[in-house]
Order: C-alpha cells, then structure tokens, then sequence
C-alpha cells in the first residue's frame, strides 16, 4: 500500500540532518612546538598535539573550550629539547606556533600562522598550560596564546630546575572576533549661508537675566516708604 509523504516533513527532516551533519564536522588543528637560543643552532619543529575545532558557528567572543590531544612523540620530542638547550641557560625560549596547509599549488605544505614565546625557564616548575586560539571573522586561526602557571610574580626564572620540561595537558579555549567599540561622533556644527560656522549666543549675565525681578522688587520699596518709628514715652502723662 502506497503511503503519501508530506512535502513538509521531508523538508524539515533533511534540514535536521544538514543542520546535525555540520554541528559534528571537526577539523584538526596542528600545534607545533621548538626551542630557541639566539647562541645555538635552531632546533626543529616538532607536533606538540593537535585540537578538534568544531563549527565556527559555535565559536563565541567570550570563549569555546576544546580539547588538545598530545603527540605521541612529545615525551622524546622533550628530552630532546632538554638535550639541545639546558632549561637554565639564560635567553632560551619555547616557541608555539599554529601549524596549517598550504594552498594548493605551494611548494611547502605546511606553514605557522602564528606563534607564541614563552622563557623557557618557567617550563620545568610550571604544572599547567593555557592555550587560547583566536580565530578571523572568516573563520580561519591567526593568533595563539599560550602560558604556563604558576609563574614568579617578578617573572625572574626560579634558581632550581629539575632540568627537564614537563608534557602538560594543557587547557584549550577558543575565540572568535570580539567587535570594536563604534566611534563617538560629534554632531557637525550649523554652518551660515556661506559656509561659516554659526556664532554661538553669547551668555547673560546675572543683571541681564534677573534685571526685571530686580525693578519690581526696587519698586515695591519705594512705594512702602520708610518705616515708622513707633511713639516712645514712659507712660506718663502731663
């Protein structure tokens, strides 16, 4: 038996499922991570994780946590930056950078976007990361801040180190454009027939504000007239 279907359920059914299908799309973004010394050799890029990007719809001003997936080789990748540069030595810096393909046609297929330098001293006592992505108005990830905590008030390097770099599962928060400020304009002043502004009214002084109350109360003194002395004695009379 042949059983109708409404135009308008099919509609709405196969919006659900297109609206569904691009709330579940991820992208992977690539973190890369490196240690540098303005004395040494530059040490490589090595992948520092990876994060799930979801729907740039779903990307507020005020911040969408995510989820980093650590590398696998991160643990070797570590000892070998604690072999290419001593924690304690002092200029050393860890670079973060946000790693993206390129377009086609490019002779190199990947590319940092943006990074990020941090001492390279506060790693080794640090127990924590925050990584914050910040993302274009067209969707793409230009920025990247990263740090670590707890770090010195003084920002001076602590004189201890276990010589070193802890793998930290660091915390993620992703940001979308925060709108500027409109400008405050000022409203452009009157212009005269040619051309020239309009000569504010000069201001009244006192006398030329209140001169009438002044006459009325002026006038009612001098139609009273002076007081009357009230007759003095002492009770007696003649």
């Amino acid at each position: 038996m042949y059983t109708p279907i409404s135009f308008g359920f099919l509609t709405l059914s196969l919006f659900s499922q297109l609206v569904t299908s691009q709330s579940n799309e991820f992208t992977e973004l690539r973190l890369m991570h490196r240690v540098v010394h303005p004395d040494l050799p530059v040490t490589p890029w090595a992948e520092l994780g990876t994060v799930s990007i979801p729907s740039f719809k779903s990307i507020s001003p005020t911040g969408l946590d995510a989820s980093l997936s650590l590398a696998e080789s991160l643990q070797d990748d570590l000892a070998e930056f604690a072999e290419a540069v001593n924690p304690d030595m002092q200029g050393a810096m860890y670079h973060v950078a946000i790693e993206l393909p390129e377009s086609e046609g490019s002779v190199s297929s990947i590319k940092a976007v943006s990074h990020v330098l941090l001492r390279f001293c506060l790693l080794p006592s640090s127990t924590s990361a925050n990584i914050v992505v910040h993302f274009s108005a067209m969707g793409e990830p230009f920025a990247i801040d990263y740090s670590v905590s707890p770090v010195p008030q003084d920002g001076i390097c602590p004189t201890t180190s276990t010589g070193s770099y802890p793998a930290h599962n660091a915390s993620v928060v992703l940001k979308s454009p925060r709108m500027a400020p409109l400008p405050e304009l000022r409203i452009p002043p009157t212009l005269t027939p040619e051309g020239e502004p309009v000569a504010p009214v000069p201001e009244k002084s006192f006398v030329q504000k209140y001169w009438i109350y002044m006459v009325v109360v002026l006038g009612a003194l001098l139609i009273s007239g002076p007081a009357e002395d009230s007759p003095s004695g002492d009770g007696k009379g003649k």
